[in-house]
């Protein structure tokens, strides 16, 4: 897909990050509603594209939050800095030395994020469903800029389970969402890129359907983890490894889209009052318990039974 097999992503709003070194005579920049692009000038094509993928998402996001809770004013638009491989992305990055890379900067994958940016290399995405891993980034901005007060981590089940609960929904050639439907996993496995591609296997461009099954199965083998230490993981803290992080995130999607489609419709408004409460930092687990569902343990077991009418 054209416009993927050219991007590499550093979306910023409290920064304003130059251009890499060499790149300043070929950078150009145009601007939309809410984005600010600045890309190669043999790219306009393919950024014009971008943008509208962009504004598209970001209203899917608007849609969603702002029909649980009243959203913040954008204060700025958001910058867009777009490459053709990961060099850009490592230059980029060595402005933020306090930020950890990990070995490398792989494509496709979101590798590091500041207050207010992250940063990928996209030359790995290929297909209409690659975007997610675009998307998935762009939450967390949104989040940031829209939705929690000024100063607020807050929990990292929200945060991350909205994140993968958007980038999971399909996203159609019209620039249409099908809310509360789960994509395919189109383009992971067949399809390769110059830069090598990574998507299929990076968790959180992981094949839809394959996550959910796992979900399913550690909750089933009783290797879960708990809804209560779910809830009361802070935005700001590290988990202690990536297998339990990567099922964190499942877990935490697998949560969210069963307040939102789940059997009862209570529990949506129910989620709305304490993402008020969340937003102002008053979340974790005893808020959910007053706000949302009483007896965690009688809970649970809804929450995975409703991964069936998932996949």
């Amino acid at each position: 897909m054209g416009r993927c097999a050219l991007l590499l992503l550093t979306l910023s709003i409290l920064f304003m990050v130059g251009p890499v070194a060499g790149e300043e005579s070929a950078m150009e920049a145009f601007s939309t509603r809410h984005f600010r692009i600045h890309l190669l000038s043999d790219q306009r094509d393919e950024g014009t594209e971008v943008a509208a993928d962009l504004e598209a998402f970001r209203s899917q996001y608007k849609a969603l939050m702002g029909s649980l809770v009243p959203l913040h004013e954008q204060a700025r638009r958001l910058e867009v800095f777009t490459f053709d491989g990961p060099e850009g992305l490592k230059a980029v990055m060595s402005d933020f030395p306090q930020l950890k890379l990990g070995t490398g900067i792989f494509p496709g994958e979101a590798r590091a994020r500041a207050p207010g940016m992250v940063a990928v290399d996209a030359t790995g995405l290929l297909g209409r469903s690659d975007l997610a891993g675009l998307f998935h980034g762009l939450v967390h901005l949104c989040h940031d800029a829209l939705f929690y007060n000024p100063d607020v981590s807050g929990s990292w089940w929200v945060r991350e389970g909205i994140a993968v609960y958007l980038m999971q929904t399909p996203y159609e050639e019209d620039g249409t969402f099908r809310v509360g439907k789960v994509r395919t996993s189109e383009g992971y496995i067949a399809d390769t890129s110059k830069s090598g591609r990574v998507s299929g296997t990076h968790p959180s461009a992981e094949q839809p359907k394959k996550s959910l099954s796992v979900a399913a199965q550690a909750f089933e083998n009783g290797q879960h983890l708990p809804l209560a230490d779910l809830l009361d993981h802070d935005a700001s803290m590290a988990w202690p490894d990536r297998d339990k992080r990567d099922l964190a995130a499942i877990q935490s999607w697998v949560l969210v889209h069963f307040l939102l489609h789940g059997p009862e419709d209570e529990l949506r408004s129910r989620m709305a009052r304490f993402l008020e409460l969340e937003r102002q930092g008053k979340g974790g687990a005893e808020t959910f318990r007053r706000v949302v569902s009483g007896d965690l343990d009688r809970l649970e077991p809804l929450v995975y039974r409703h991964i069936k009418q998932m996949r």
